[in-house]
């Protein structure tokens, strides 16, 4: 009989015995697999085998590891027995039920934490709710009997977030109200334009034969751009930088928002009270339709970005705390929202008498809701807030509160009498003698 006959006759040998197979996997008896070659070359070559039979058959000696590494490498996979196979997909099946019971038990304490949660703030009015935190590392001060002035009490501690961020909401206004103003007088300036600053208004003499169609729009024009592109480089770089933190970030924050209200927000200003920027759009010829739909397109541009701002204002918290999500909107309030409207009220103090007479700056402090409200709306952000830099506690600086009044004071009182600034170039030629 030739190999290739017992080749087949061997195929054909297991394929009329599949009963016979398959009571012999179930007891778990080993097959014998013969290494003889078919009739193709090729086929059914093994070399370590061959190398293996050749010195244990052959020369009766025992094979070297080398060789035996080189055999393990054609070893066939055999699947298991009947019984074994069965083991196995039980066992998934186990690990699979408990799977789905370990789901399971975290979505009944998931809503069990959920109902504790609205029972407690149910039994909360409005203001506990925006002024407090949950009582999870920071206690409420009721709950606890701590006193209020305590500087571990609830009321202490947002009542230094409130002051903190009042005072750089201040600060930063009066740092770009100078930078948009003092720009404006500076380029006036260099077209021979006699102007003075005061803390409600820049002066000009309107009735000049200087005045063109290109020099309006280049004075008015260029501090609203520059405050544009100050704003977007602190709001997109200069905010993300590791090495600030807190109080610096809050500092950065602010100037970014007031310097970004500086343009879109005195874009719309301007178009109501027809000064400052809305000379540009008046100056373009624009009709009223035009002027009022890029004024909402402004308004809208600067909500965006307000609604984008909420992990901006979460990240220049102190605690870990405080930007859980069930705390967001009770610091939002304390950090953002409260001192919008106490800075705004303090610095439209300082300005009287002259807040409606000169209402293109009144109305910038009020278009500074269009970046502070929206944040409210803003849920899915997830803050990251870098503990090795932050400040473990909190308390109001002194040193930020007397540069602050020194600021208002020069803003008040200098300003008040007005800065007179003008840069004249005089070039002659003559001949020389």
């Amino acid at each position: 009989m030739t190999p290739s006959s017992r080749s087949h006759h061997k195929r054909s040998h297991r394929k009329r015995n599949p009963i016979g197979r398959f009571f012999s996997r179930f007891k778990r008896k080993k097959h014998s697999h013969s290494s003889r070659s078919g009739s193709f070359p090729g086929i059914s070559e093994l070399p370590g085998r061959e190398k293996e039979d050749h010195l244990t058959k052959d020369t009766g000696a025992q094979p070297t590891p080398e060789i035996v590494r080189e055999s393990r490498k054609y070893k066939t996979y055999r699947k298991g027995s009947f019984s074994e196979r069965l083991e196995l997909r039980s066992r998934k099946r186990a690990l699979k039920r408990e799977e789905k019971k370990k789901t399971r038990i975290k979505k009944k304490i998931r809503k069990q934490h959920q109902k504790r949660y609205k029972k407690e703030e149910l039994g909360r009015t409005l203001p506990q709710r925006l002024l407090t935190v949950t009582p999870h590392g920071e206690q409420d001060s009721r709950k606890s009997k701590i006193s209020i002035f305590s500087k571990r009490s609830a009321f202490y501690k947002n009542s230094t977030y409130i002051v903190n961020s009042t005072i750089i909401f201040i600060f930063t206004y009066i740092i770009v109200y100078l930078i948009y103003w003092l720009t404006e007088l500076l380029i006036a300036s260099l077209f021979g334009f006699d102007s003075i600053l005061y803390y409600y208004d820049l002066k000009f003499n309107d009735y000049s034969a200087l005045w063109t169609r290109f020099n309006i729009l280049v004075i008015t024009g260029v501090p609203p751009f520059l405050c544009l592109s100050i704003g977007l480089l602190l709001h997109r770089r200069v905010f993300k930088l590791k090495r600030f933190s807190g109080l610096q970030k809050l500092f950065i924050l602010w100037w970014s928002l007031h310097s970004l209200n500086h343009f879109f927000g005195a874009f719309a200003s301007g178009i109501v009270t027809s000064e400052g920027f809305g000379y540009v759009a008046a100056w373009m010829y624009l009709n009223t339709a035009l002027k009022f739909l890029f004024s909402l397109i402004s308004l809208f541009l600067l909500a965006v970005i307000g609604y984008n701002s909420r992990q901006h204002f979460l990240e220049t918290s102190f605690s870990l705390n405080r930007i859980k999500r069930q705390n967001q909107v009770s610091f939002l309030f304390t950090q953002a929202l409260i001192p919008w409207i106490v800075g705004s009220f303090l610095i439209l103090i300082i300005r009287i008498p002259h807040n409606f007479d000169y209402p293109y700056e009144t109305l910038l402090l009020f278009s500074v809701g269009f970046a502070v409200i929206p944040a409210f709306f803003n849920s899915k952000v997830k803050p990251k807030l870098n503990m090795l830099k932050v400040k473990k506690h909190v308390h109001i600086n002194a040193t930020n509160i007397i540069m602050v009044l020194l600021l208002l004071a020069f803003y008040r009182i200098m300003l008040g009498i007005g800065l007179h600034f003008i840069i004249r170039i005089s070039i002659s030629i003559s001949p020389a003698i």
